[in-house]
């Protein structure tokens, strides 16, 4: 792969990651107050939510069509050189799509009127998530040996 096309997909992949888990913990924070607010206020938060689930979901998009290009098309398949790609797949797969998904619903349901309170603990999980993911794409040396 040309390096300089290698390094527009990292960028992608980047920005993909951070619009999806800061769209993400946004929507979280969104819906956290929504349960606290009556009339008015509710309609103004659900069409924010839905924005930014937007956001969320099309940073999604943007993270994984980038990030399984780099992995597969380089001249060297992350698949085979270390464990470091399957834990960081295992923690986006379980925590990252599953809040993901949950989120979704639950912006849903506040559209509806089925007004929730969503537990705080959601968002630390899917920040620590974030900095594992974080550590394990970044640091060279973790994990990994030589392609």
């Amino acid at each position: 792969m040309d390096p300089d096309t290698y390094n527009w997909l990292r960028v992608g992949h980047v920005l993909g990651f951070v619009l999806w888990i800061g769209g993400m913990i946004t929507v979280l924070q969104l819906l956290r107050v929504h349960s606290h607010v009556e009339g008015a206020a509710r309609d103004v938060l659900a069409r924010h939510e839905r924005k930014m689930a937007l956001v969320m979901d099309l940073g999604a998009t943007l993270a994984m069509a980038t990030g399984f290009v780099t992995a597969l098309a380089g001249t060297v398949n992350y698949f085979k050189t270390g464990a470091w790609l399957h834990i960081k797949l295992t923690i986006v797969a379980l925590v990252v799509i599953g809040v993901h998904g949950w989120t979704r619903a639950q912006v849903g349901r506040f559209r509806k009127g089925q007004v929730r309170p969503v537990p705080a603990a959601i968002m630390w999980i899917v920040l620590v998530a974030a900095a594992a993911i974080i550590l394990l794409g970044a640091h060279k040396g973790l994990l990994r040996k030589a392609g």
